[in-house]
């Protein structure tokens, strides 16, 4: 089979070779992000391995609802004792007004007793405006929370108090360890009895929504309580609430709505209820997820299927399971009206050599104890055959890909890769087999770690031809690298799936350079790294074709190193990749929130939204050596934290990439001096039409706040405000001749219609009509007149 290689970025020096000398006065600090955005880039899930034989933190425009806009009156607000030292700046004594660009949290009082709000715009630092005296007699002040400080609690080393019993979590970067406090507590590891993030300094946070409710159970889980209780259904500040009596389901249906539409949800005990003692063992039948894209595939038919039981849970077996597998094309489940779970002692071997059929019919886990991995279809040639397995409405559980191969530290070049050589696919193996996933929960899942190459806590598919996932739901998933699905050369079809809380655990990335060239390596030698890229899913290689995801929805995923949902390498020749209509909301990384895809041609993303995604560096995406064609998609609340590009790094891409009618808002970097452009980090290689930059701000005020240094070229753009919200000078446009005007956006990142959350423009908004040469459809598919529309994403 072809290896796949890694190709190292384009230098530091490329980067700016078209602006050699910053804008503005010197910068105050060196621009040390670069060192880190431009490092060596990594092969997602490895290099023809991997087989056996071989929290974001930060508050956005969406946390700010509509109807907020006028006042600047705030959806969140919370009272509690802060110990640790967090740094701030100030904004107005009290009795004063403040104003600022976009949102920003703002606590009010003094010493240790503060009232925290969410604000858009600016406020009045008064008791009447902030709902509290948090220190009655006392003369107050408003100062600007940074971002990630809104619920810090202490400094490593540092003592802290909570009200109550309350959730608090220790680390950093994505690795915590949580614990119930109930008073006062220290941020060591030995209070939390473990060290989560060995070698970096560390922090306690408030866990959100610890406060005021007990967690019950995530979407589409069922629970049960004790007597009649009340319950809430949604997630930060969004909350529908009923009582319940004995159980119930965490649903839109059984609450009547849906509070927090495009985000993933979760049920809680209200104060002063009590939980059940025991959770309701059985698992709750597999949900159906939104179709928003026309699926490539349905149901397979089960006609004359063998059946495993006859009635009772009881009669489920594994060995009957097995030998239903082995000798019937077709498999079905008869274990009664209640959910089932099926216990698996070792790997289930599925036949390459024709096709098959298991459906759980909506009621039935396979469950693997989290010793075995479940499910496995191997052969040993490479991309050549189309048989293999569909499965169909069945949960998939507990599997673990136990960890073959491992190569120990190196003492003498600690940049040599280490970890497992084998452990991928923990609920599924795939090598050069059909694999159709449809209505499929996958659950915390584990694939080995760490390791370079080794990945795929749900799915590891290797020289497959045809990988479709379709209308399933991806949950707490891991592996060193692709923690819900590692895609090794080759294809796939992601459609109206969902990937929630997936992780990459891995971390030092994987890669070849000069400073590894001698290292022996993981599997083969001239390796660096021990994975940790792609939360969710990892797509390596070129022997591949076109990569696609549609309707799809990825929330809450987080890798060590590279791209927090989803990462595409194409190492040889480029290769197609399609984003459509998708969310990508809260993902977290060190470099590239949500996206890292590198020599994409073309890299189409169309009508999706990156919203509160984080990383250090490149807060929603990295996408380098591509051709763009980026329509009708939203960039909203994305954070750098100690970087350049609050959503966006480009680097290298080719001159025919388009951006049109994209909104970025109020995305920011958010590391002081040095770190800079709050939407777009790197030149536009390109055309940038009908394109709104609002409100993307950073603490830096000698560089550019928006974008980058050099302007892009096109037309019907505009952007606000005029002025850098630090230090006051006139912003670098982002664009050349575009139009410094506030579009007046609608704060509130809501559902405007359409499969995504969106922004909308105010009636008077002075961006309606600015566009030309328009998509014929706008990001929430209603028709756009082509020849004059509103600039941004939203009609």
């Amino acid at each position: 089979m072809t290896r796949s290689t890694f190709h190292p970025l384009v230098p530091v020096q490329a980067l700016f070779a078209s602006s050699p000398v910053l804008l503005g006065a010197p910068l105050r600090r060196p621009l040390a992000p670069l060192a880190l955005a431009l490092a060596a880039a990594a092969g997602l899930i490895g290099c023809g391995g991997g087989g056996d034989d071989g929290t974001a933190v930060g508050t956005s425009a969406a946390a700010v609802s509509s109807s907020d806009e006028a006042s600047g009156t705030p959806e969140q607000q919370t009272t509690r004792t802060v110990l640790a030292a967090v740094t701030t700046s100030p904004l107005a004594a009290e009795g004063g007004s403040f104003s600022f660009g976009g949102v920003q949290t703002v606590r009010y009082g003094l010493d240790n007793r503060w009232v925290v709000k969410t604000l858009y715009n600016g406020g009045q630092c008064t008791n009447a405006f902030f709902g509290n005296d948090p220190a009655y007699g006392y003369a107050k002040r408003c100062e600007l929370v940074p971002v990630g400080a809104e619920n810090l609690l202490a400094n490593e080393w540092q003592g802290f108090s909570t009200n109550g019993a309350q959730s608090v979590r220790f680390g950093t970067e994505g690795r915590w360890v949580t614990k119930t406090v109930n008073g006062s507590g220290e941020c060591t590891y030995a209070f939390f009895g473990s060290d989560p993030a060995a070698g970096l300094a560390k922090r306690c946070e408030l866990v959100p929504g610890s406060t005021d409710a007990t967690f019950l159970a995530n979407e589409y889980q069922s629970f049960s309580v004790s007597g009649t209780q009340t319950v809430r259904y949604g997630a930060d500040t969004r909350w529908l609430s009923r009582a319940v009596t004995g159980s119930g389901q965490c649903s839109n249906a059984f609450f009547g709505g849906d509070p927090a539409y495009g985000v993933t949800k979760r049920c809680e005990l209200v104060a002063g209820s009590t939980p059940a003692p025991t959770p309701a063992p059985t698992p709750s039948p597999v949900a159906a997820t939104p179709q928003v894209c026309t699926p490539p595939i349905g149901l397979a038919s089960t006609a004359g299927a063998a059946v495993v039981g006859n009635g009772s849970p009881a009669s489920c077996t594994e060995d009957a399971l097995r030998n239903a597998v082995a000798n019937n094309a077709a498999v079905t489940f008869n274990c009664g009206a209640a959910p089932a779970t099926i216990r698996l002692t070792r790997t289930l071997d599925i036949p390459t050599n024709r096709n098959s059929v298991i459906d759980g019919g909506g009621l039935v886990t396979l469950d693997g104890g989290n010793s075995v991995r479940l499910l496995r279809l191997w052969q040993s040639n490479y991309r050549t055959n189309n048989l293999g397995l569909t499965l169909q409405r069945i949960t998939l559980a507990n599997g673990k890909a136990p960890g073959t191969g491992y190569v120990a530290p190196n003492p003498g070049n600690p940049q040599c890769a280490y970890g497992f050589a084998g452990g991928a696919g923990a609920a599924i193996e795939v090598r050069d087999a059909r694999l159709h996933v449809i209505d499929v929960v996958f659950r915390d899942n584990a694939a080995a770690s760490p390791g370079p190459d080794v990945g795929g806590g749900g799915i590891y598919a290797l020289g497959s031809l045809d990988v479709t996932v379709v209308g399933s739901r991806f949950v707490g998933n891991s592996g060193s690298n692709s923690g819900a699905i590692g895609l090794l050369q080759s294809n796939g079809r992601i459609v109206n799936s969902v990937f929630d809380g997936n992780s990459a655990t891995g971390t030092g990335q994987n890669y070849a350079s000069g400073a590894v060239a001698s290292c022996p390596g993981v599997g083969h030698a001239g390796q660096g790294g021990a994975g940790g890229n792609a939360g969710a899913i990892g797509i390596d290689g070129s022997d591949d074709t076109d990569q696609v995801v549609c309707g799809s929805r990825f929330i809450n995923n987080r890798a060590n190193e590279l791209a927090g949902a989803l990462g595409r390498t194409a190492n040889f020749s480029a290769r197609r990749t399609t984003l459509d209509r998708s969310l990508f909301e809260g993902n977290q990384a060190r470099q590239g929130g949500a996206l890292f895809i590198l020599n994409s041609q073309p890299l189409d993303i169309t009508a999706s939204t990156f919203a509160n995604n984080s990383a250090r560096t490149y807060g929603a995406a990295q996408l380098d050596r591509s051709r763009l064609n980026i329509v009708n998609s939203t960039f909203a609340g994305n954070t750098a934290t100690t970087g350049l590009g609050g959503a966006l790094g480009l680097n290298g891409n080719t001159g025919d990439s388009v951006v049109r009618n994209v909104t970025f808002a109020f995305n920011r970097s958010t590391g002081g001096a040095g770190y800079f452009s709050g939407a777009v980090a790197g030149n536009f290689d390109g055309g940038v039409h009908n394109t709104l930059f609002v409100h993307n701000t950073t603490l830096d005020p000698w560089n550019p706040m928006q974008c980058f240094f050099t302007p892009g070229n096109g037309s019907g753009n505009q952007q606000w405000p005029r002025n850098r919200s630090t230090g006051g000078a006139a912003d670098t446009p982002c664009v050349n001749g575009i139009h410094f005007t506030d579009p007046l956006l609608l704060t509130a990142l809501q559902d405007n219609g359409g499969p995504t959350p969106t922004l909308a423009p105010a009636a008077n908004s002075p961006a309606r009509g600015a566009g030309s040469n328009c998509p014929a459809t706008d990001q929430r598919g209603r028709a756009r007149n082509t020849g004059s529309c509103t600039a941004g994403a939203v009609e």
